[in-house]
């Protein structure tokens, strides 16, 4: 369900929210769902928050929030961001990763901290 924001008509306010993204024509299916997402039908930039789920393939990655860019080809996960595929399980505070290059930041906020891995196996 979504609610157009009335002081600015491009950007959506989304309910129970599920996206299915591809990043290029031959790619896997990413789909991604959260309590609430805000959206903008101009550039397609999206914020997801509450409960935000990421499945791709194999992996499943969860947090709190998830800034979508189309715009900068970004998608940045953090608050208790936990990453899970068949072999291993993250925790961390912030997951980036970079659409273009797919490179790949994971980090933690206070740089005392560490982030959790641990190997299924």
């Amino acid at each position: 369900m979504g609610e157009i924001d009335l002081n600015n008509s491009d950007i959506i306010f989304l309910t129970d929210v599920t996206a299915n993204i591809k990043l290029a024509k031959n790619s896997e299916l990413i789909i991604i769902t959260s309590n609430y997402g805000k959206y903008n039908t101009i550039n397609y930039d999206t914020i997801f928050s509450k409960n935000v789920k990421i499945d791709y393939v194999d992996n499943i990655i969860t947090g709190d929030y998830l800034d979508f860019s189309m715009l900068d080809n970004l998608l940045i996960i953090s608050r208790d961001v936990v990453y899970k595929n068949l072999e291993n399980t993250m925790k961390a505070d912030v997951l980036e990763y970079d659409m273009k290059t797919k490179n790949t930041k994971i980090y933690m906020y206070d740089s005392k901290n560490k982030v959790n891995i641990k190997n299924m196996e």
